[in-house]
């Protein structure tokens, strides 16, 4: 053990330490704090420790607790090597690096002495450093929210019904339930969501945005699970992050959960039975202590019937479920949608634009079969035509053939000169391209229209 020469002096004659370090409820002050905390002795032997520090150390208490911090240094990192040698020296110190779990964090040890300068022990604290953004070498495994909240929440109009939702799935979460959003597409479910989740928010959990259609079944363990720094699945020699660590103790978002296949379906269900979870190249448990909120625009009812979605993984990512309506249905809200997007597009515009009567006219009896997102195209597509005023000229419908398709009015109007087999083709063409639009895929729009994707390609192709 090393010391400094004025704690060399102090130890003979120092006063005892304060009785409160060994009262059997200091356990719970550490507890209570939002960091990692581990209370240390002077000799490196760890006295207590916090949940949060198990977390982030992957590490139970059990094997914690009347350790030395250095026999850890191997397992844990460098971080704690540093840690280690500070408390070695009783030189107060704080660090950052990654943990050999990946996790980024910062630490820092504060030595604890008595009035007369005797150190009797040390405070160890630990957090995730940006826990919401993590560090540039983990955060290009996947997208963090935290980079598009700003954009997302422009979008979101809150209006009383929408925040309504909002605020039952937040109680939801809260308290321990998973979310279920449905709905067309283009109706604001990731923005509801991220609502949900306070993504965003500094003081808020990991809020983790998954892309269901992104992953394939060769792809979804190591995504979701991570993989095993060094083990024979490791190509980078650094391990990889799983969408289940990064967002162990907040929100796991499953956007377009029908998205995933079988195979899938049938891991996610197993870890979400027992919150645990392996790397690929590992076969140590972790927990995943995370809430769901999982969003389609699919009919799950439809889709565990016919066998296409796991009915027990139905019940439970639907704790609670909400349909968000369609646009056409809110005449309401393509008012306040026109509005709050119109001052989003006029910021640094000059001239500033105003949206006409007929214009305004068009926009309220438009059909909008690409809800929320169809209607900001538009305003975006008369931002870049019109000079100081949207007229209707400017109101073009973003369709492969600018076929505006008008609330309760039927489709085959629209092109009253073309002959009948035109129109099938036209109105075809239409469809899968808002389909691929919404589903964000061929493949997923493919499903979503129930044919085949070499059909959906064929036709694409026909197209071109």
């Amino acid at each position: 053990m090393k010391f400094y020469a004025n704690d060399v002096t102090n130890l003979a004659n120092r006063r005892l330490r304060p009785s409160f370090i060994d009262d059997a409820q200091f356990g719970s002050f550490l507890e209570a704090l939002p960091d990692g905390a581990a209370l240390l002795e002077v000799d490196g032997k760890i006295k207590l420790v916090n949940s949060k520090l198990e977390l982030l150390l992957n590490l139970a208490g059990g094997d914690l607790v009347g350790s030395e911090l250095a026999k850890h240094a191997k397992t844990a990192g460098p971080v704690v090597q540093k840690l280690s040698a500070a408390l070695q020296q009783l030189k107060r110190v704080e660090v950052a690096g990654l943990l050999n779990s990946q996790r980024s964090v910062v630490a820092s040890l504060s030595i604890l002495r008595t009035a007369d300068g005797g150190a009797y022990g040390a405070l160890l604290t630990m957090r995730e450093a940006g826990r919401h953004g993590r560090s540039a070498d983990v955060s290009d495994n996947f997208r963090f929210e935290a980079e598009a909240w700003g954009s997302a929440r422009t979008r979101l109009v809150r209006l009383p019904p929408i925040e309504a939702i909002a605020k039952q799935a937040r109680t939801a979460l809260e308290r321990g339930a998973n979310v279920l959003f449905t709905g067309e597409t283009g109706t604001g479910k990731t923005e509801l969501a991220l609502a949900a989740g306070r993504a965003g928010d500094p003081e808020a959990p990991p809020f983790i945005h998954v892309r269901c259609g992104m992953l394939s079944d060769d792809q979804f363990e190591g995504e979701m699970f991570g993989i095993e720094p060094g083990s024979p699945m490791d190509t980078s020699t650094r391990g990889k992050l799983g969408y289940l660590e990064a967002a162990d103790g907040g929100i796991l978002f499953l956007d377009q959960v029908t998205d995933l296949s079988a195979s899938s379906q049938s891991k996610l269900v197993a870890v979400l039975e027992t919150q645990t979870f392996s790397r690929l190249g590992s076969a140590q448990r972790r927990q995943a202590r995370v809430r769901v909120i999982a969003a389609t625009s699919e009919n799950l009812s439809d889709q565990v019937a016919s066998g296409a979605f796991r009915g027990d993984l139905y019940y439970r990512i639907a704790v609670m479920a909400f349909e968000l309506p369609p646009l056409r249905n809110q005449t309401g809200l393509v008012e306040a949608l026109a509005d709050h997007h119109l001052r989003r597009l006029n910021l640094g515009r000059k001239p500033q634009l105003r949206l006409s009567p007929e214009f305004m006219d068009r926009l309220k009896a438009h059909g909008y079969p690409g809800n929320i997102r169809e209607l900001v195209n538009i305003l975006e597509r008369a931002a870049a035509a019109a000079d100081q005023v949207a007229l209707a000229e400017h109101f073009i419908v973003p369709t492969p053939t600018a076929v505006s398709i008008p609330r309760h009015a039927d489709p085959i109007d629209a092109a009253p000169s073309a002959n009948l087999k035109d129109m099938v083709r036209e109105f075809e063409a239409w469809v899968i391209e808002k389909s691929i639009a919404g589903n964000r895929s061929k493949r997923s729009a493919a499903k979503s229209l129930g044919i085949d994707i070499a059909t959906l390609v064929r036709k694409t192709k026909q197209r071109q």
